[in-house]
């Protein structure tokens, strides 16, 4: 059996879910107290019938599987939504 470090496997992760949301600015980092913390921020504008259904903009949890749980259940939300209410201007992120 082949061990991975666990950074190796979460940059892996990482690279996973951001080809497979593209939707969502997917991040790994550090909460302001220091603990591991899972982000995505949706790059699309969301409308009132958008967050009626229950779509939200930023999905934040500590730890991996619970973070790939949060976003999966926002994934059909925001397919049933395409093509008709998605702002076509891309978010921009004052830096």
């Amino acid at each position: 059996m082949i061990t991975m470090n666990p950074t190796t496997v979460a940059h892996l992760r990482l690279s996973d879910l951001r080809r497979t949301n593209p939707a969502y600015e997917i991040v790994r980092g550090k909460d302001e107290f220091g603990q591991e913390c899972w982000q995505a921020t949706l790059c699309v504008e969301i409308t009132q019938p958008m967050k009626e259904a229950g779509l939200v903009e930023v999905v934040r949890r500590p730890d991996y599987l619970s973070f790939l749980s949060a976003l999966h259940r926002q994934t059909p939300i925001l397919h049933s939504f395409r093509g008709t209410h998605l702002s076509p201007q891309p978010r921009t992120y004052a830096m």
